[in-house]
């Protein structure tokens, strides 16, 4: 009997996202990274959401969580990524029915930012974090219990995108991977299939930013209070809506901050002697979607990933595959 089972996930600040393979099928997986904990929680949970305990706390997970539950840290060493990390975990479990197989060991490929993945000390750190030094894990998922052993980890950076996902389309190339997240974008030129290590850099310039800076124009603009589940609203519907009203001039004034948000991005990677010579240029991440008219406008030849948010992930999946793991 198997007991060996591979997953890739990437948890991002905005979404966590998961890949694993049944029966040789790949199936996807996401929910929102807002992380609260309750007590005594009684409303009724919708699909999307999911209560999730360990160790003796209880926390809700899912967009019913306002979104003023972001975690704006950069780092990932925190319970937040440690807890959806876990619950991607139980989800692939539920889909194999794991209950009858004793404890699962997962071979897990998980994402790291740069400035962790460039640093040996602070990966086997987050490796042992996550890892729980290969002891046993114990959890109730919607009051269903689960328990399994997290027996190999490989840590992968973000900005990885499709590379190893389609590697006969990238092997022969010069590559630049411009990764929009919801805190950060991140930079990291490939040769081929090798990663130049001084051209990975993170730039403070993820979705969350841009929709701060919206909340914070409007508010001043309109003289209103801004939260940000409006926000989510405004950059959707490209208007800003007050007592019913569409504000014409607001989108405009929206333009106008995407338009900067997006040159600030092309900024900073020339700020770190990343140059855009000879060189073919992939976004990914879900703030490329959005972000996605006013990319191609500044720069027509740039490739957006189609599977933005999966891009990550899928390659992270596909080295668990070439490694054996799968």
């Amino acid at each position: 009997m198997n007991t060996h089972f591979a997953i890739a996930v990437d948890s991002g600040k905005h979404t966590t996202k998961s890949v694993f393979s049944i029966n040789g099928n790949l199936h996807k997986n996401k929910f929102r990274t807002l992380v609260q904990e309750v007590q005594d929680l009684g409303v009724e949970l919708t699909p999307t959401n999911q209560i999730v305990e360990l160790d003796g706390k209880t926390f809700l997970i899912g967009d019913m969580n306002s979104e003023a539950q972001s975690n704006y840290d950069i780092s990932k060493h925190s319970i937040e990524h440690l807890l959806c990390i876990y619950l991607a975990i139980t989800k692939y479990l539920t889909q194999i029915d794991s209950k009858n197989i004793g404890i699962p060991n997962i071979r897990l490929a998980v994402n790291v930012p740069l400035n962790i993945y460039k640093n040996s000390v602070l990966k086997a750190k987050y490796e042992q974090f996550i890892q729980n030094q290969q002891k046993t894990i114990s959890l109730r998922v919607n009051r269903k219990a689960f328990i399994f052993r997290i027996d190999k980890i490989i840590l992968l950076p973000e900005g990885t995108g499709p590379i190893y996902q389609r590697i006969n389309e990238f092997k022969l190339k010069r590559s630049l991977i411009i990764d929009i997240g919801g805190l950060n974008s991140n930079y990291c030129m490939f040769e081929g299939l090798v990663p130049m290590l001084d051209s990975m850099v993170i730039g403070n310039s993820g979705i969350n930013i841009l929709r701060s800076k919206v909340a914070e124009k409007m508010a001043s603009h309109y003289g209103i209070t801004v939260s940000d589940a409006d926000v989510e609203h405004i950059l959707k519907e490209g208007y800003l809506y007050t007592n019913g009203r569409k504000q014409e001039e607001s989108k405009e004034i929206i333009h106008k901050l995407i338009e900067t948000h997006v040159t600030e991005i092309f900024n900073f990677a020339k700020s770190r002697n990343i140059t855009f010579n000879n060189i073919s240029i992939t976004f990914c991440g879900g703030g490329s979607l959005l972000l996605k008219e006013e990319i191609l406008r500044q720069f027509p030849n740039a490739v957006i990933e189609q599977d933005s948010q999966y891009a990550n992930v899928l390659s992270f999946f596909r080295i668990l595959e070439v490694k054996k793991l799968v």
